[in-house]
């Protein structure tokens, strides 16, 4: 129940920056330079700080688990949204598999995380992260364009990658950066989540009623928030270790990936759906977030 009331909060933080910008106290061009500090500089310090620490042979093999897992799931949603979509149009079809078939786990699900299940929880996301990047620039990316569209490259560019890159050799090899740098690493790190958070409700002022008129993008809010988390709680019922399970089940009950946006904008796709579809789970996901987490075992 702490942690339900923990993440509510962090919906609070949303509604914050709704109200910023319903009430114009914020622009757009101070939302991308939020988002900016956010994804370039806040989170990758906060993923080197927190991965500073000591590593056994248990917790490594929890972590290849969660990023087989990972992957497995993004792959069977993906082949899933795709059949249901198969009969849209292409360039529809694309942006609605995407949608459907990975989750905000990095912008959005950092923050949930560790207030739903601890700060230890956060090297979990952390590679639930980098296998959903390997996902959406492959699989994903594929959906757009075919195997020409795969562009696994692009993830030596992006900073939270090249973070966790630099964040699992200090875990697996027991170095540590210095104090100081630790401390700077620790002060920039903690304005992720309430950025983040800040940001993500910004966003929502692009909602509009009529957008409720669209059935498929309807289909994809239930896909994401309910039906694929719902499925990785099937995973409870294995001998996998429950955290593993927790961490993978938070992370996928997070709402449309905004990376979904600009892929679409990338693969020439229809980019004010996919923009459409990140906006309206998330306004869903304040509902269904913290009613599954109740479903969490203790």
């Amino acid at each position: 129940m702490i942690a339900l009331f923990q993440v509510l909060a962090l919906f609070l933080l949303m509604l914050c920056g709704l109200g910023a910008v319903k009430f114009r106290l914020m622009d757009d061009g101070g939302l991308r330079g939020l988002n900016t500090l956010v994804l370039s500089f806040a989170q990758p310090a906060m993923i080197i700080h927190r991965l500073q620490q000591d590593a056994d042979a248990g917790l490594i093999a929890e972590l290849a688990w969660v990023f087989v897992i990972t992957c497995a799931t993004i792959a069977l949603a993906g082949v899933i949204a795709f059949s249901l979509f198969i009969r849209e149009p292409a360039g529809r079809r694309s942006v609605l598999t995407n949608l459907a078939m990975v989750s905000n786990c990095g912008f959005m699900g950092y923050p949930v995380i560790t207030a739903a299940l601890g700060d230890g929880a956060l090297i979990y996301a952390v590679v639930f992260v980098a296998a959903f990047n390997l996902m959406c620039w492959t699989l994903g990316a594929y959906f757009y364009g075919g195997a020409k569209a795969m562009q696994p490259q692009r993830l030596l560019r992006n900073p939270s990658l090249l973070a966790i890159a630099m964040g699992l050799t200090l875990f697996l090899t027991g170095w540590r950066l210095p104090e100081f740098i630790n401390s700077a690493l620790s002060m920039l790190g903690a304005v992720t989540t309430p950025v983040a958070m800040f940001v993500i409700g910004a966003r929502l002022i692009s909602l509009r009623p009529a957008h409720l008129a669209d059935a498929k993008l309807l289909l994809v809010c239930l896909l994401r928030l309910v039906v694929f988390p719902g499925l990785v709680l099937l995973l409870f019922l294995t001998p996998l270790p429950p955290m593993v399970v927790k961490s993978v089940f938070v992370c996928t009950a997070m709402p449309c990936a905004a990376l979904t946006a600009m892929q679409s904008e990338i693969y020439d796709c229809d980019r004010a759906l996919a923009s459409r579809g990140v906006a309206l789970s998330t306004a869903f996901s304040m509902a269904t977030v913290p009613l599954m987490l109740l479903l969490l075992p203790a």
